[in-house]
């Protein structure tokens, strides 16, 4: 549900007020009872709560080479672009010799 803000004509009381899209709009100041009026703006910003967020999830392009130069001091090392992956080993591999077999 969204939060307007009102101001009041009368003693200039600005208040906001949770309410649905659908709610009739507020009449009355709750101070003094005079005559409101919704007051536009420029609306919420996005908050994440809870745990799972992190700073890097969301950085600017221009913040990367700062990431990367942190890494580098801390002796972290990054693969180049053009880098493939360590090739996977069969999975008989891992497990040693069959038994019984010479």
């Amino acid at each position: 549900m969204p939060t307007y803000v009102y101001a009041c004509e009368r003693c200039g009381h600005r208040f906001e007020l949770l309410q649905g899209i659908s709610d009739p709009p507020r009449k009355r100041c709750p101070r003094c009872r005079g005559k409101v009026k919704r007051v536009i703006t420029s609306g919420g910003g996005l908050i994440f709560k809870g745990s799972g967020f992190y700073v890097t999830d969301y950085k600017r392009k221009e913040n990367a080479g700062r990431a990367r130069r942190g890494k580098e001091a801390a002796g972290e090392k990054e693969a180049p672009p053009d880098a493939k992956p360590a090739a996977e080993k069969p999975k008989d591999a891992e497990k040693g010799p069959a038994p019984g077999g010479d």
